[in-house]
């Protein structure tokens, strides 16, 4: 907690409830960057040597406070590149909020919506206080086939990565992308100019994600599938003939997307998390996916 500001009475106690020290307490022991009061902007008025008085610690903090608040969707939010100015390595407490309403999402697999790196000092602090949705982005859907089997659904990607001590409390939805659908078969193996009733398969739905997975194309006449949104995986497409079959619906958030027999597999789940071991939840929400 930091120190106030001028106007309130401050004494040598107060300095060192707030910055430690050895008894009997001296002002010389309270320089700048000489281990028990950290260099930071925030302790910028107190002198590394020399004359030094108390009114030099109004406002002063061993910590460094900082908040982060997500207030409009975003994607791939690294909370160490967006540490800020402030950061001091060592004595900072970061605290990242997620407004109600907010998405962070991913642009792109195997792209991580948010993620908390190694990167930080090991006397840090980082907590999630998650009021909206994480979302891992959806896997694409695979394409229909115009003569026997189809492309797979692509797997949905992750939510949230942790490569170091973390709190989250999570009171919204944490949730890996949705697998793409997998495509439809064909009712090959003739060519259409040698077999005029050969029809395609239809494509595979899009995983939900935040991006939505692209829907798989159809084959010969076979309908594509519809990306998938964030609530939600896209439908598949239908499929081009009575012989043919359509695409899989892509999975919801962390679900796997729809496999078709003798067509695509459907896209596994993203996880909601990988690091988990580093996190401890004070509050769990709703977790969609896998762990790892």
């Amino acid at each position: 907690m930091a120190i106030p500001g001028p106007g309130v009475a401050i004494s040598m106690n107060t300095i060192a409830t707030e910055f430690g020290g050895t008894v009997p307490h001296s002002l010389s022991e309270y320089y700048r960057g000489g281990g028990l009061v950290p260099n930071t902007p925030t302790n910028s008025a107190i002198p590394t040597s020399g004359q030094i008085a108390m009114g030099n610690f109004y406002g002063s903090a061993n910590r460094v406070q900082i908040a982060l608040t997500l207030a409009a969707n975003t994607y791939n939010y690294d909370v160490y590149t967006n540490r800020g100015p402030t950061y001091a390595a060592g004595s900072s407490d970061i605290t990242v909020t997620v407004n109600p309403g907010v998405i962070v999402g991913s642009t792109a697999n195997p792209t991580y919506a948010m993620l908390v790196p190694s990167s930080f000092n090991p006397g840090d602090t980082v907590t999630i206080v998650n009021n909206g949705v994480i979302q891992g982005r959806g896997g694409n859907g695979g394409n229909g086939s115009p003569a026997g089997g189809a492309t797979p659904g692509a797997g949905g990607g992750s939510a949230l990565y942790v490569n170091r001590p973390t709190t989250v409390t999570n009171n919204g939805t944490i949730a890996g992308g949705g697998g793409g659908g997998g495509g439809g078969f064909g009712s090959g193996p003739m060519p259409p100019a040698k077999n005029p009733n050969t029809s395609g398969g239809g494509g595979g739905g899009g995983g939900a994600g935040f991006n939505g997975g692209t829907g798989g194309s159809g084959a010969l006449s076979g309908g594509s599938g519809s990306p998938g949104t964030s609530p939600a995986g896209g439908s598949g497409g239908g499929p081009g003939g009575p012989s043919a079959s359509g695409g899989g619906p892509g999975g919801g958030r962390g679900a796997a997307g729809t496999s078709i027999p003798g067509g695509g597999s459907g896209g596994g789940a993203g996880n909601y998390i990988v690091g988990n071991p580093f996190v401890t939840w004070p509050a769990t929400g709703t977790r969609q996916g896998g762990v790892a």
